[in-house]
């Protein structure tokens, strides 16, 4: 059977198959990519500066070990040069062990709070949907981001609430 259509006819087919290819096009699910600014994130993260303050803390006593080591050094001035060169030695590796000591705390410092944002993160965009929630650093890995893409501040938000709720103490 052969179909006669009409001007008429074929315009309104067509007009048809666009309202339809719209709405299936508008109803399929379209990945949602954000972003957030990972050093936003880690500037503004309760958890991230108390952190911060426990570290310094911990380098304050450290740097004051040091100074007394030094103390004691500067004290030994006329003493014998093989006991001054013992003290030197001794003040010497104990720095180095201290600075490596502050680097290895750092990192796990640094990589406790990294692995809480993470698991937000994952939390956040499986609450809201999103197939990927990508980190814009000063480097320029996003090169163009539309307006409402960038979640930043409503991350940094709902990370601040868990974090106060789970340490009342610490919250300001």
């Amino acid at each position: 059977m052969i179909f006669n259509l009409t001007k008429s006819n074929k315009i309104l087919i067509l007009y048809f198959y666009i309202i339809i290819f719209t709405f299936i096009t508008s109803c399929s699910d379209k990945p949602k990519v954000v972003y957030v600014n990972p050093t936003k994130l880690l500037q503004g993260y309760h958890s991230a500066q108390a952190q911060h303050e426990l570290f310094q803390a911990k380098a304050r006593d450290w740097q004051l070990r040091i100074d007394s080591l030094g103390t004691e050094l500067q004290a030994l001035r006329s003493a014998p040069a093989a006991t001054r060169a013992a003290k030197e030695q001794q003040l010497g590796q104990y720095r180095d062990a201290i600075q490596q000591r502050a680097q290895q705390e750092n990192q796990r410092l640094t990589q406790a709070v990294l692995a809480e944002i993470n698991a937000y993160l994952k939390q956040y965009g499986k609450e809201k949907g999103y197939t990927f929630i990508l980190g814009a650093t000063d480097s320029g890995n996003i090169v163009y981001a539309a307006d409402g893409t960038d979640i930043t501040d409503d991350v940094l938000k709902g990370l601040n609430e868990q974090y106060d709720r789970q340490h009342p103490a610490a919250a300001k």
